[in-house]
């Protein structure tokens, strides 16, 4: 059996299922690597299947090059990473594996599935299956399996029939799952946005207990946290050293801070195994305290990015984050005491929010002392809260999901246009980063001349997206 896992050349997104953002537009992010289809290879690689992954858009391909590779492997099945933004474009791949392959097997998968998954079908008569939920024992039992009646998970076509299988339980025990497959990614495509080096992705941990509107996290992971053993995540970062040399490290969960002592102990394995890295995690700011960062630090931790979302208690309270402003400057204050880099990230464009509102967060970030910002304007993943809030006002047209995306708004809220939206990051991101003050002490916390052109690029791609805006 050969199976060819596609990233589709529709551009540069983050393609995890509870954040498909674009990376051309994010102020200091690079592309992550397409985990989910790499576990996926790791389990089939198990059961004997020929298994190849190739990023198009990170490889800067284009269709020709799809066509021609399929050709040259003329696979027996091909899976498709798909995002809500890009999704129609996506599935081109499905058309271009039949012309070439008539009886290739076409299967997607991606967070859109969760509520979409028959309009998908019926409007694509070239895919024959969608994964909804965790992929990687339904992609083993489907390639196993005479009957797709029996596989959960799956939503599926059968002749002229569309049939919706039972979703699948979420899996229990993360440690039951393989490494991901690295040997078939181009590592060197994934790099750390400061000095340009290789950087792997570890899941450490999935589900969240958080009640964001906004948010998938809940939706695909689970209200609940799920973390892997210290043990093996260790080892992961060994075999990522040892094997393909990379020493920066981003360590993925919803929520990477949740369980103190889970953090306390993974952070004293590393330090027990004197081993020397640089990485980054998300975090609630409402779970950092003095213990945990501490250790942190001593374990090689340089950065955290922090949900910070709004600086209007009332939009805090009305998207049900279940934090303070307080607790946001707090955690800040204790990354830089530290000496940790802190990346908090805003959200703005939900129903409620005004020009007040986002004026409250201008003045916040006027005086930040955080190393670097994000501002999302409010995207309605399918399946979650805001969407369906969303929808029941009239607030988006389903028809315009497609082709917007954190920065490009499809929705408006009840005060503001999306044109405003717009303008309004804008004003944000210029607020924190145009600061003289902000700017001199960047560069005087820069320590090569490698750090120093990346800073610039950075910035100049982050100024060069304002002014198209």
């Amino acid at each position: 059996m050969k199976v060819f896992f596609i990233v589709p050349p529709t551009g540069r997104y983050m393609r995890s299922d509870r954040c498909q953002a674009p990376v051309d537009t994010r102020v200091a992010e690079d592309a992550r690597p397409p985990m989910d289809l790499a576990y996926m290879a790791a389990v089939l690689n198990k059961i004997g299947a020929e298994s190849r992954i190739k990023d198009y858009s990170m490889e800067r391909l284009g269709w020709e090059e799809v066509k021609r590779d399929l050709s040259d492997f003329m696979p027996d099945v091909v899976v498709i990473g798909v995002t809500t933004p890009t999704v129609y474009e996506d599935l081109r791949v499905c058309k271009l594996a039949k012309e070439i392959n008539p009886l290739v097997r076409t299967i997607a998968k991606g967070a859109h599935f969760f509520i979409f998954d028959r309009q998908i079908l019926e409007r694509f008569g070239d895919l024959d299956v969608v994964i909804r939920g965790e992929p990687e024992i339904t992609i083993s039992e489907l390639m196993q399996a005479q009957d797709y009646s029996k596989v959960l998970g799956i939503t599926f076509r059968r002749g002229k029939e569309i049939i919706r299988n039972a979703d699948r339980p979420l899996l229990e025990n993360l440690d039951d799952l393989p490494f991901p497959a690295r040997d078939l990614l181009n590592n060197r495509l994934y790099i750390t946005p400061d000095t340009s080096e290789p950087i792997a992705f570890i899941t450490t941990g999935r589900g969240c207990p958080g009640q964001c509107i906004f948010c998938a996290a809940e939706l695909v992971g689970g209200s609940s946290i799920r973390s892997r053993s210290v043990g093996p995540v260790v080892d992961e970062i060994e075999e990522c050293i040892e094997k393909y040399g990379i020493r920066n490290f981003f360590f993925s969960a919803d929520t990477f801070t949740w369980h103190k002592e889970w953090v306390i102990r993974f952070c004293a394995e590393i330090i027990k195994r004197n081993i020397k890295i640089r990485w980054g995690a998300n975090s609630r700011v409402d779970t950092l305290d003095e213990e945990r960062i501490s250790q942190m630090k001593r374990a090689g931790c340089f950065v955290i990015g922090l949900g910070a979302e709004s600086a209007s208690q009332a939009m805090l309270d009305k998207m049900k984050k279940g934090v303070t402003v307080e607790q946001i400057e707090k955690a800040v204050g204790l990354c830089e005491k530290y000496g940790i880099k802190s990346f908090l990230i805003f959200v703005i464009g939900l129903p409620w929010e005004t020009k007040k509102t986002v004026n409250d967060t201008i003045r916040f970030v006027k005086h930040s002392r955080a190393s670097f910002i994000e501002v999302n304007i409010a995207y309605p993943l399918p399946g979650t809260e805001f969407y369906t809030l969303a929808r029941e006002n009239g607030l988006f047209s389903e028809d315009s999901l497609g082709g917007h995306n954190y920065s490009n708004p499809a929705v408006k809220s009840f005060y503001l246009s999306t044109a405003e939206l717009k303008k309004l990051r804008k004003k944000i991101l210029c607020s924190f980063y145009a600061r003289p003050g902000y700017i001199f002490r960047r560069m005087r916390g820069i320590n090569s001349a490698g750090a120093v052109l990346n800073y610039f690029k950075y910035g100049f791609r982050l100024f060069g997206n304002l002014l198209k805006t």
